[in-house]
């Protein structure tokens, strides 16, 4: 079957309306996987794997788009019959949910050879004498590079569709014959890794060596600032945006409760199985707050996180107060909620080779993985006391106020940065999307 492949890009908006890739995640081993997954024939015609053009140390990454309703559509071609193709990443006009399917990382596509699954790969779309090649290692060690596809030719708007090698298409994960709910996508080849190795010219495609360059800064406002790697990452990822008046961040400006729900909901985007994304609402017709009007910029998201559990109103009145600054303690009861989430929509899973956060039976709370988590000292007696102390304790997502000392600050208003960091800290957490 015929399968293509495209180098999209797109700008975030200023709380993230537009998403970018997530870079590949990897395992530390290259091998066969011992299972009872299985995989199905697709409809080529409604995928577009994607080539996103990324940083200066990282020129592009991956990630797959799949139409699952006839309109509006999530791609078009620029130039049809043209070679380079380019195309237009629609999916970045509108909110996609519901109508386009993205995998963006190694939780969504992986290799399937022979009939079974490839654990420890790495992809990479690797640029070469005026071309691009879709590439993958067969382990994080090794050198080796196994191409999938090619462009033919660089676009010259970044936005290139690439073909894939004769011998390659796409199938989907079945667990027990059916398709596993996260939908994940198989590169999928019947020879061995040694039949495709032996078939390449010296057995396999010599590694492409980047240029070593600093990671370039997302905004010139944040040099020197103690999140700036994280405000970059943040940015990449379509969580959080700066301001496109002029360019700038902000670091150090405090978020609203709306904007931090948005940032949020960005982050759910990134960790929660696209079973539970499919059953949030897309519009709302009613207030989801008394204070918070249906047409209101923010309400769909606020809905979203309402409907998720990640807020609720102030007792007595209601209210959202969507306008107030967001303090520490409150982004982190929002995180928590989140992470909950995410544990709750992975319990029972028995198709993921990967730890989804848990929930003790005794505390209900998540299960700890820091062994020595810093000790606040300032929190004692703080309604959020117990939930700040558990995100320290979660893959350290609450840390000292400006990092040093023991002072949380649960009081004090969330910052830009450090907000950033957290949403980077949560989707970065060693642990797997749920399926």
């Amino acid at each position: 079957m015929a399968v293509t492949l495209g180098v999209l890009g797109g700008a975030g908006q200023a709380i993230a309306q537009n998403r970018t890739p997530v870079q590949p995640m990897v395992r530390e081993t290259g091998t066969l996987l011992a299972q009872t997954f299985g995989n199905t024939d697709i409809n080529a015609a409604n995928f577009l794997v994607v080539a996103v053009p990324g940083s200066t140390s990282q020129p592009y990454r991956l990630y797959i788009v799949e139409q699952l309703q006839p309109n509006p559509p999530c791609w078009t071609i620029a130039n049809p019959g043209g070679e380079p193709t380019q195309v237009n990443a629609l999916w970045n006009t509108f909110d996609f949910t519901g109508v386009c399917r993205l995998q963006r990382d190694t939780n969504g596509y992986a290799i399937r050879l022979a009939g079974q699954d490839l654990s420890g790969v790495r992809f990479e779309v690797n640029q070469r004498d005026g071309d691009l090649l879709l590439q993958f290692a067969p382990s994080t060690v090794s050198r080796d590079r196994i191409t999938i596809g090619r462009a033919n030719g660089i676009s010259p708007t970044g936005f290139t569709q690439i073909d894939l090698n004769p011998g390659w298409s796409l199938t989907k994960r079945t667990f027990n014959g059916q398709i596993v709910s996260s939908h994940l996508v198989y590169f999928t080849n019947d020879l061995t890794l040694a039949q495709i190795q032996g078939q390449q010219p010296g057995g396999v495609t010599p590694p492409v060596t980047p240029p070593v360059t600093p990671p370039a800064l997302a905004f010139n406002d944040i040099r020197g600032n103690r999140y700036a790697a994280d405000i970059t990452r943040a940015a990449s990822l379509g969580v959080i945006s700066g301001f496109p008046e002029d360019g700038t961040f902000r670091p150090n400006a405090p978020l609203t409760r709306e904007q931090a729900v948005s940032v949020m909901m960005e982050t759910a985007r990134d960790v929660l199985p696209t079973s539970v994304l499919a059953n949030l609402p897309q519009s709302v017709f009613n207030a989801p707050f008394s204070d918070v009007a249906a047409n209101r910029w923010s309400a769909v998201k606020i809905q979203q996180a309402k409907q998720l559990g990640i807020v609720t109103g102030d007792a007595g009145t209601g209210n959202f107060r969507p306008t107030d600054n967001v303090s520490r303690a409150e982004l982190m009861a929002m995180v928590y909620k989140l992470a909950l989430v995410r544990a709750n929509a992975g319990a029972g899973d028995t198709t993921n080779t990967s730890p989804v956060p848990g929930i003790d039976q005794t505390t209900r709370g998540i299960i700890p993985n820091i062994s020595n988590p810093p000790n606040f000292t300032d929190i004692s007696g703080h309604w959020g006391e117990a939930t700040i102390r558990q995100m320290a304790a979660f893959c350290a997502i609450a840390t000292p106020l400006n990092e040093t000392g023991t002072s949380f600050a649960p009081n004090a208003n969330a910052l830009r940065d450090y907000t950033a960091a957290v949403a980077v800290r949560a989707i970065d957490c060693p642990a797997a999307r749920p399926q």
